[in-house]
């Protein structure tokens, strides 16, 4: 996969899959949790390709070392740990906005790539990449945002009912609590998006097929 040279240097590169048709007309890029890295949520493009055989699937990695991971471990922004072991999250919304900034040159030179818009573009995201995801995509318009087990750096940007946005989340989550997905979802709503959410029973934090099939018809939605 080609890299594309982002500002300060960094870099971000990653696994793809083509299109099983011959063209791309819609790009659909996945952005996995902290600690992870692009090779996790690449495995969930043929699932999804078998119903849009004409995406083309990017899954990036983060540019930045995980500490706590560094085993191939990747983050999109550093974490703030307190004494306690808990999240620091004060400095959260100016690291998730930086961190978009980079990803949005990344997210522009595929489009200018193959040719593909905004309204034609899907950003999904598993809990740190949803939080990426909310950021970016309540900050330009695209076809959609399908986030897994994540929460909303709330932000005070007007929304419209074109911002379509699908929040999934597992029941039983240890990490990211379920309450942030309602959260979310009235903040997100309350800024104008529109907003569906789905409850995986009995999950923890991750992805189960209940969850990936409720995404692939969201985006049939959004590509109608």
């Amino acid at each position: 996969m080609k890299v594309l040279v982002m500002k300060n240097e960094i870099l971000i590169t990653g696994p793809s899959l083509k299109p099983l048709e011959k063209k791309a007309e819609i790009l659909i890029i996945f952005f996995h949790g902290w600690g992870s890295n692009g090779d996790d949520l690449i495995q969930l493009a043929p699932l999804f390709a078998k119903h849009f055989p004409s995406a083309y699937f990017l899954s990036p990695n983060g540019p930045e070392e995980c500490p706590q991971n560094p085993f191939g471990g990747k983050q999109w922004f550093g974490l703030d740990f307190n004494s306690d072991g808990g999240i620091d999250r004060s400095n959260m919304p100016q690291k998730v906005s930086s961190a978009a900034e980079n990803v949005n040159k990344f997210i522009n030179h595929w489009q200018n790539k193959l040719s593909i818009s905004n309204e034609k573009t899907i950003l999904i995201g598993f809990s740190q990449g949803s939080m990426l995801s909310l950021e970016i995509g309540t900050n330009i318009l695209f076809g959609g945002l399908l986030c897994y087990s994540g929460s909303f750096i709330k932000n005070n940007r007007p929304l419209t009912k074109k911002h379509k946005i699908m929040l999934i989340h597992g029941e039983l989550d240890e990490v990211i609590p379920i309450q942030s997905m309602e959260n979310a979802k009235s903040a997100l709503e309350n800024l104008g998006a529109t907003v569906n959410s789905y409850i995986s029973k009995n999950l923890g934090h991750s992805i189960d097929q209940d969850g990936i099939n409720k995404g692939i018809e969201f985006i049939k939605k959004c590509n109608k």
